[in-house]
């Protein structure tokens, strides 16, 4: 089976979204790729491969018959878009928010729901191969027990106005962490800090964020200490490190082929991953053709949005008493 997919917003993130589609359709898996943008220069400026522009979502949704929308549009559109998307019974993908506030979020889910189409958010590290294949090997017990998570993303791009970096950024970790480790999703927050010029700042003007946090493993018997370091206006860094009893897992997360198993005292050793595809090809693949991967992530969207709200009031809260110390 082939798929006729409609990106609406051809941004910067959208084209990735546009150019990933048509790889797809080069290796046949897609059957047609359609564009959607209110700016007339940006569809002018598109790959000749695409299959149709549209100016309006509305139109172009009436008129293809998609498999599925991708939404990677600002995030004040989402929820109102996604909901034009779903009445019409289709299936989307919202790049991350799924929109700016839980009722929103759990709006759309219900609106899913009702209409017997599927929902899915744009939390990519769930598809990486190197997330995919640490999973196993954490649950097949070879690095022991699950100790703590180092969560580091750095990027040198600009903070956007009206995002904070837990939103922008720390979400990612707090949308994968439960899945990766098999932990509760609900944390318990040690400490957050907001910097901007490494001083403490409010949530909504810092460019860095870090968060300690604990973990409650599903049988209860253990906790799992988590660190989350992110920030814009810096050297470019990601990296997730897993340690365990027996051993430790780490790898740079821009690079989809790279897993190392060992600890600092016996060295490192490249782990083979069986998937090397890149994480948003991964995620076309596993939402088009509705592997069980991308429907039961299609179940923790409110929890993740819960989750992210927590941490956002929980760093506005502190943030306001430590900002200018």
């Amino acid at each position: 089976m082939t798929y006729i997919v409609g990106v609406v917003g051809c941004g910067r993130w959208g084209l990735a979204h546009i150019r990933t589609l048509l790889e797809l359709k080069e290796s046949g898996f897609v059957k047609e790729v359609y564009a959607c943008d209110t700016n007339a220069q940006r569809l002018e400026e598109l790959p000749a491969e695409i299959d149709g522009c549209f100016s309006s979502c509305g139109e172009m949704c009436d008129s293809i018959e998609p498999d599925l929308v991708s939404l990677v549009t600002p995030n004040k559109t989402h929820a109102r878009l996604g909901k034009s998307i779903l009445l019409r019974g289709l299936n989307v993908l919202i790049e991350k928010p799924l929109a700016t506030s839980v009722a929103d979020v759990r709006e759309l889910a219900a609106l899913a729901n009702a209409k017997k189409t599927n929902l899915h958010s744009g939390y990519l590290l769930r598809y990486h191969p190197s997330v995919f294949a640490a999973k196993e090997i954490i649950e097949e017990g070879k690095i022991g027990l699950l100790k703590s998570i180092r969560y580091i993303k750095y990027t040198s791009r600009n903070k956007k106005p009206l995002i904070n970096p837990v939103d922008g950024l720390a979400s990612h970790a707090l949308d994968m962490i439960p899945y990766l480790a098999g932990v509760k999703p609900q944390p318990f927050f040690t400490n957050i800090t907001a910097l901007k010029h490494n001083k403490t700042a409010q949530l909504s003007e810092a460019t860095e964020c870090k968060i300690n946090a604990q973990y409650t493993g599903l049988n209860r018997l253990n906790h799992v200490a988590v660190e989350i370091n992110v920030g814009w206006e810096q050297n470019d860094r990601s990296l997730i490190t897993i340690e365990g009893s027996k051993n430790t897992l780490r790898f740079d997360f821009t690079s989809p082929n790279v897993l190392e198993l060992g600890s600092i005292e016996g060295g490192f050793k490249r782990v083979s991953l069986t998937d090397m595809k890149k994480p948003l090809e991964a995620q076309y693949r596993n939402i088009l053709s509705q592997s069980p991967q991308s429907i039961a992530h299609a179940k923790t969207h409110l929890q993740t949005a819960e989750i992210v709200q927590t941490t956002v009031l929980r760093a506005e809260s502190w943030s306001c008493k430590h900002a200018g110390n």
